[in-house]
């Protein structure tokens, strides 16, 4: 071929290749290797991070330029607005948090998820005949009640004889020697009127169904706290005095039960620091103050309370254990009072009372994992009281992530939202006018922590703004049903609470509406 032929096939070749469309690259999908979507627009999620979920102004992460709208805790719930986008090695999805607060969340990366579908409801539990049943119920804002399951508990058929131990046995002498000596006509129509001796008591039944339960956070078991208690009359008011003890076990939905040994009842009192004047003379000597699950219902943290002399005063003193429900153990982590779990159940948060050597006691404040490793004290901010020095606790709540806590003010006269990472506070506002500590049962957080809703121990509720102070007092109001409010329990999502009475009917509060909604059980 000559030398111009080749130039012509060289050229030709290229005005060809040169009006050839051309081919684009193939764009690699950015959701790629993360994440299967499990969050649904309009529907509601929760937060399960254990360290809480970074809330951004855009679904990007803060080296790609956005900034921090709010840092959501564990088990935050929340309502997703749209998504989802896949940017940066995160699927991302708008949400809206329960105050308000909208922004972008990552819901998992390439191998693993922050955030979950949540169905917002909580469970409930009601008594059934005398006792031996207690049939669960989901319980929706709407105020809807799903059936779930029966846990039933069976009777105990015991005397003081063979479940007590010496130290019960011997209060119990003393307590009956006293009243023969003192006060016998106190025994006049009581169940003990006409008995010769203390042996008398010792062979009579103890309560059967005399018990307190502490639901899991999945609802699939409940701490058990059987009361195995005689009333004997004192003689100087007629209040009874409790004489015995209680047993502590783990029921499951199966009807399997676990007999657990928590709290030292037996023993000498454990070694103590700590002390609070006694305000409760009539409570029992020794008794569970707390039980509060792990998010996960991995742990179970328990505060005993015993009663003891200090420099000649009665006092109480509070001691923590936790108790591992996987394996069976039991951490023994001495005094501590007014817990809560942080960190999606891999960290606890306490307080302790202590004696700062000038006859003050100030408030101190710990966190620590489970068994007790990396514990660490959390510098409090002076002027604001954390705990009491009696007894009778603040009431005070800290929030279901455990890195916030309501503290009070001004010798009691206001309260604030402590932010533990940082320690600062949220503004001082003015308890309401109607909620000192002696009328008040209960004061919690709604709305995304923007609002408190404080409830009086007659059925009146007042609801506050946490930033600036204004109170209403609702119209909603149950004193008139003339039935005690047995707890009030805050939904995760939203203005709304579920209000549970003695004669186990519930309502359905919402704050912001002020509507009361009967439960409505099948």
């Amino acid at each position: 071929m000559s030398i111009t032929s080749m130039l012509c096939a060289l050229i030709c070749g290229a005005l060809i290749l040169s009006v050839l469309p051309s081919q684009p690259a193939l764009a690699q999908d950015p959701c790629s290797g993360l994440v299967e979507p499990r969050l649904t627009v309009g529907e509601t999620g929760r937060v399960t991070s254990a360290y809480g979920l970074s809330l951004k102004n855009q679904p990007a992460p803060g080296a790609a330029g956005s900034t921090e709208v709010a840092l959501l805790p564990y088990g935050t719930a929340f309502t997703v607005l749209d998504g989802s986008r896949c940017n940066y090695g995160y699927r991302w999805w708008q949400i809206q948090a329960g105050g308000g607060t909208i922004g972008w969340a990552a819901e998992g990366d390439s191998s693993q998820y922050y955030a979950e579908p949540y169905a917002v409801g909580l469970h409930t539990y009601r008594a059934q005949a005398d006792g031996a049943q207690l049939a669960q119920y989901w319980v929706t804002p709407d105020g809807s009640a799903q059936a779930q399951t029966v846990f039933n508990i069976p009777p105990l058929a015991a005397t003081a004889r063979d479940t007590w131990q010496v130290v019960e046995l011997e209060a119990l002498a003393g307590a009956w020697e006293t009243i023969g000596t003192t006060c016998p006509d106190r025994l006049k129509r009581t169940p003990w009127e006409g008995a010769a001796s203390a042996d008398a008591i010792l062979d009579a039944p103890l309560p059967a169904l005399d018990y307190d339960f502490y639901p899991s956070p999945l609802g699939d078991a409940l701490v058990l706290v059987r009361h195995l208690y005689h009333d004997l009359p004192r003689c100087e008011t007629v209040i009874p005095q409790k004489i015995g003890i209680s047993t502590v076990s783990i029921l499951r939905a199966s009807g399997e039960e676990t007999l657990l040994f928590p709290f030292a009842q037996h023993a000498s009192l454990p070694a103590s620091q700590d002390r609070y004047a006694l305000t409760h003379p009539d409570a029992p000597n020794v008794y569970l103050d707390e039980v509060v699950w792990s998010p996960q219902g991995r742990y179970i943290a328990f505060v005993a309370a015993y009663r003891d002399l200090c420099g000649g005063a009665d006092c109480v003193r509070y001691h923590l254990y936790i108790w591992n429900v996987e394996t069976g153990q039991l951490y023994i982590h001495g005094e501590a009072r007014h817990v809560a779990w942080a960190d999606g159940g891999e960290a606890i948060n306490f307080f302790r009372l202590i004696n700062e050597g000038d006859g003050r006691q100030a408030a101190h404040l710990y966190t620590m994992r489970p068994d007790g490793a990396n514990r660490q004290e959390i510098w409090l901010p002076g002027g604001a009281t954390y705990l009491t020095t009696n007894q009778t606790p603040l009431g005070l709540p800290w929030n279901a992530g455990g890195t916030r806590v309501l503290v009070e003010n001004a010798g009691g006269q206001e309260v604030m939202l402590l932010n533990v990472s940082d320690r600062d506070f949220s503004p001082r506002i003015d308890i309401p006018d109607m909620m000192p500590q002696p009328n008040r049962l209960a004061v919690h957080l709604l709305r995304g922590e923007s609002m408190l809703l404080w409830t009086t121990i007659q059925g009146v509720f007042v609801t506050q703004n946490v930033r600036s102070g204004e109170w209403a007092r609702l119209n909603s109001q149950l004193a008139s049903t003339g039935v005690p409010l047995v707890q009030v329990r805050p939904y995760p999502l939203g203005p709304r609470a579920l209000i549970e009475l003695a004669d186990g009917s519930a309502y359905v509060l919402n704050a912001e509406a002020d509507t009361l909604t009967p439960v409505r059980y099948p």
